[in-house]
């Protein structure tokens, strides 16, 4: 019956994210559009960070919770699945090739690129202290306010604004302050629950089945809390808005090494078996450099591509469950 009920958790908690994430979109965007916060910064930080959300509360609370293999887990778990499931399948349902927007994707990847090397060699000795933490989310503060002077400059060279979906959320910018404030409270209220939900539930199948902390935060968790992203990806890819599809999976993945786990590590230092990171960090580098060569190659996401990335997150999860043997503490709820 406990490993029943564990189950039930999980699949709540994922309900319950994808519902309350959007949600707090919502209320994000219309929040920005009441306080009169320009398109971009409700891009670049709003609307991430409310996508995210679900990653960094788990993240955060596990953290708090003595579990850090968890909480890195799951940041670096998201990134993979992002990059490959969330991305692999919007290329492979999209009619058309997605595209990138060149000047965007050059600016986004080297920040990418240099944060996931950055954080790999700050847990080269398996622990992320609380002051590595602080540069990672100094990184990501820093990367939002390049991203909001480079649009203003773009605006004064006479450059066309960004697409970052919001006149999609045209109704909850015209509607009162008070019903946007009550959805994005809700919204996060909701991130929490969930949050709670999944890691109870993630916890109590890990310790049944007796599987590390880490192998679970980088599986269970790391899958059930990118719902919100690889839900946005598809439904953008099937509305044709390939650069909203493509900027939201970039833009998680700062979020998810800069602020998942960043912000986990200054609540609590993150660490886990230098065997485990010597893992996850490289299988991460792996997918994200084949993620940006496809898109860096004719700017934009065929449908092969989507069948490339899909069938890297199968060869990542076999390698990974044949190679952990009992690496590891079982988790404990």
């Amino acid at each position: 019956m406990p490993i029943f009920l564990d189950l039930v958790y999980v699949a709540m908690s994922v309900g319950v994210l994808w519902i309350s994430a959007n949600w707090f979109v919502d209320g994000a965007v219309g929040l920005a559009a009441k306080l009169h916060v320009p398109e971009m910064l409700v891009g670049i930080v709003l609307v991430s960070v409310a996508t995210t959300s679900p990653e960094l509360m788990t993240s955060l609370l596990a953290s708090i919770r003595g579990m850090p293999e968890v909480a890195l887990g799951n940041a670096i778990g998201s990134v993979i699945a992002d990059d490959t499931l969330a991305l692999g399948l919007a290329g492979l349902i999209a009619t058309t090739p997605l595209v990138a927007n060149p000047r965007i994707l050059r600016t986004s990847a080297v920040v990418l690129v240099v944060v996931a090397i950055l954080c790999f060699a700050m847990t080269f000795d398996g622990v992320l202290e609380r002051w590595q933490g602080a540069i990672l989310v100094s990184c990501f503060l820093g990367y939002s306010a390049f991203s909001y002077w480079d649009e203003l400059r773009q605006k004064r060279k006479g450059g066309a604004a960004l697409d970052h979906g919001v006149e999609d959320h045209e109704a909850i910018m015209h509607a009162s302050l008070g019903k946007i404030f009550l959805l994005f409270a809700a919204g996060f209220i909701g991130v929490l629950l969930g949050s709670h939900l999944l890691l109870h539930g993630a916890m109590g199948i890990a310790e049944f089945l007796e599987i590390p902390n880490v192998i679970m935060g980088l599986t269970v968790i790391a899958l059930g809390t990118s719902t919100p992203e690889i839900a946005t990806c598809v439904i953008a890819a099937r509305k044709g808005k390939s650069g909203l599809a493509i900027g939201n999976i970039i833009g998680a993945d700062i979020l998810n090494i800069c602020l998942v786990a960043g912000l986990s590590a200054i609540a609590n230092p993150l660490s886990a078996a230098k065997k485990e990171i010597f893992f996850m960090f490289p299988a991460m580098l792996i997918i994200v450099f084949t993620m940006l060569t496809m898109l860096r190659f004719g700017y934009n996401l065929t449908r092969r591509n989507g069948i490339i990335l899909i069938s890297l997150y199968l060869v990542y999860i076999v390698v990974m469950y044949s190679t952990s043997g009992s690496g590891g503490a079982p988790a404990t709820p």
